[in-house]
């Protein structure tokens, strides 16, 4: 008989080890990201391959966020209806070009299309469910935000350090050393000799104090309530993937009908939105995002087939000529192109 595999033992070992390791699942993500980058264009069925590798970097990574939010007490929302939809649209996001890559390859145009539009329903409609049901504005991209684990898990860090010295004092049997104390009479705090910084470097700050309370870093901002025509610039900007897909399905792939619509939907959504001025800070780089994402266009068909690839393609030689360096750079680049323009730059992915 088959020896029986505790699942949720390895899966309990595998959270506990990314909440004391997190350092170790930054690594772990990077890696698979440049081995996604190493073997794009290597081989016959490279660009499936190094999709598939980027997408479970990407899901790695929403997996060890939510292992770390969850052990440093940092929620991603307040509400869980909320956190559910949000997580299943990253996890959309950081898989359909994956989706769109495979059915292209095994099934041909006709499934890459179906699965397109089946893909950008769901998120359409999970998106209009966060604008409509709960109220939730301005929708970032990506729906979930990848934490800051730098900067937000100094708490979870703090905690694991207190542990281990915990551990270690018990071990030795020794108490840790007091930076500050009291006076008696005034009962103001001062500096131990001991703590004493170097002279060079010393000032009239008090050494911070593990008893003080720190302030945790600020990681949900409350959405901003859209109205009147900032609700209908936000609803513009949701609705422009099946809009565009839509006008596609209806003038073709070659015309300008959908490049213009999309660039027209996208260009008034935003001119609406800057006039709110009451946006927080997360939905004030969210349009930021959106406003540099216009760029894109020059590299969407039929803008990037008629005027930009001739240009891009001068300006790569280019540098790849007058830079020898360059030229372990350049040259990939220059023959893996066509292969992203294809895959990256559609209106429904960004």
């Amino acid at each position: 008989m088959a020896e029986y595999i505790n699942y949720d033992a390895w899966i309990e070992r595998y959270k506990t080890f990314i909440a004391s390791n997190p350092a170790f699942a930054s690594q772990l993500e990077s890696y698979l990201r440049w081995i996604s980058y190493i073997t794009a264009g290597r081989f016959e069925h490279s660009p499936i391959i190094s999709e598939l590798i980027y997408s479970a970097s990407s899901l790695l990574g929403l997996v060890n966020d939510t292992i770390l939010r969850k052990a440093a007490n940092i929620p991603l929302h307040v509400n869980t209806s909320v956190e559910s939809l949000q997580r299943c649209l990253a996890i959309l996001e950081y898989t359909e070009v994956f989706l769109e890559i495979a059915s292209s390859r095994l099934g041909g145009p006709s499934i890459r299309w179906i699965v397109i539009t089946v893909i950008q329903l769901i998120k359409t409609a999970l998106h209009l469910v966060l604008l409509l049901r709960f109220d939730q504005g301005i929708q970032k991209c990506p729906a979930v935000s990848p934490l800051n684990r730098r900067r937000d898990l100094s708490q979870l860090q703090n905690r694991n350090k207190k542990e281990n010295g915990h551990n270690s004092n018990e071990k030795t049997n020794c108490t840790p050393m007091e930076v500050t104390f009291s006076l008696k009479r005034s009962g103001r705090t001062i500096r131990t000799l001991a703590a004493a910084p170097p002279l060079s470097k010393r000032t009239w700050k008090l050494p911070e104090s593990e008893k003080q309370p720190k302030n945790t870093p600020k990681i949900h901002f409350p959405p901003t309530s859209l109205e009147g025509q900032q609700f209908a610039a936000e609803l513009l900007h949701l609705m422009r993937p099946m809009t565009h897909l839509a006008t596609m399905g209806l003038y073709g792939t070659d015309s300008w009908k959908p490049w213009i619509v999309a660039l027209g939907m996208d260009v008034s959504s935003l001119h609406l939105l800057r006039e709110n001025e009451q946006l927080n800070h997360a939905e004030q780089l969210e349009l930021t995002r959106r406003a540099l994402m216009l760029v894109m266009f020059l590299l969407r068909s039929p803008f990037y087939d008629r005027f930009s690839r001739e240009k891009i393609l001068q300006i790569l030689s280019s540098i790849a000529r007058n830079i020898p360096v360059m030229k372990l750079f350049m040259y990939p680049l220059m023959e893996y192109l066509p292969e992203w323009q294809k895959s990256y730059f559609h209106t429904w992915v960004l």
